[in-house]
């Protein structure tokens, strides 16, 4: 993991998958600054994006749980229950921002 600062927000930015993981609360503190998405989440999504993975939390060891964005069925994420951290695949967190491939989608046909 690499760390990544965008306005005096630290997250951890996997160096292999480019996926992104955010402390508690951090993707919802993040997710309203201008220019975010851009400049932490540097990754593409993944073709088994919207899938669920095993995972354990990389800072307590728990075991995470899946979790859906509110209004976005199709963006899955990680979460844990112990920490309240939350893993992002690369480009979920550009897609929950609307910045993403689907977020333009919508945009084009007015659905955002």
């Amino acid at each position: 993991m690499e760390r990544v600062t965008f306005e005096g927000i630290e997250i951890d930015r996997c160096t292999t998958c480019r996926g992104l993981w955010f402390d508690a609360m951090e993707h919802d503190k993040l997710k309203k600054k201008a220019g975010a998405g851009q400049a932490i989440d540097t990754g593409t999504l993944p073709p088994d994006a919207g899938e669920r993975h095993k995972l354990n939390c990389p800072h307590c060891h728990t075991p995470m749980i899946g979790m859906t964005a509110r209004g976005m069925p199709a963006l899955k994420f990680e979460s844990c229950t112990v920490c309240y951290g939350a893993f992002f695949d690369a480009g979920e967190f550009k897609e929950l921002r609307g910045e993403g491939t689907l977020g333009r989608l919508k945009g084009l046909v007015g659905l955002s």
